[in-house]
């Protein structure tokens, strides 16, 4: 048994919430890319009931390190319960600050000193690729 055969019926369960999380504002991978980046511990999966959280490192030139909330989702309530506990893994792995982006309702939801930081738009310049869900 391998640690990927252990970790892919938690991350089958959780799809449907990071696949819906990451067509808000136009997917930038498919399932199996997003699969990949779990297996080369380049992305993190923390799985709910009903509710997933999707993150990732940023090791920032100057010194310091980031966790990235990189995908979020299914229920709220049980989301705001694991932000706690994914941000003391984090910080004991060496993260200086956590972040993320997304809608802006997050900054109100989410717990602790969370600071506006520049919104992110973007508009299409040609049609956008289609990707549909595995």
């Amino acid at each position: 048994m391998t640690i990927e055969s252990v970790r892919r019926p938690y991350f089958e369960h959780c799809w449907p919430w990071l696949w819906k999380s990451l067509c808000e504002f136009g997917p930038t991978h498919n399932k199996e890319q997003v699969w990949s980046r779990i297996c080369d511990d380049k992305a993190f999966l923390f799985p709910g009931e009903e509710s997933a959280v999707l993150g990732e490192f940023v090791d920032h030139p100057i010194g310091f390190r980031s966790f990235n909330y990189w995908l979020q989702g299914g229920s709220l309530d049980e989301l705001k319960t694991m932000h706690g506990g994914i941000e003391a893994w984090a910080q004991g792995r060496g993260c200086h600050r956590v972040m993320g982006r997304g809608r802006d309702g997050w900054v109100r939801t989410m717990e602790g000193d969370w600071h506006k930081g520049p919104t992110t738009r973007f508009k299409w310049l040609t049609r956008p690729p289609v990707l549909l869900p595995d």
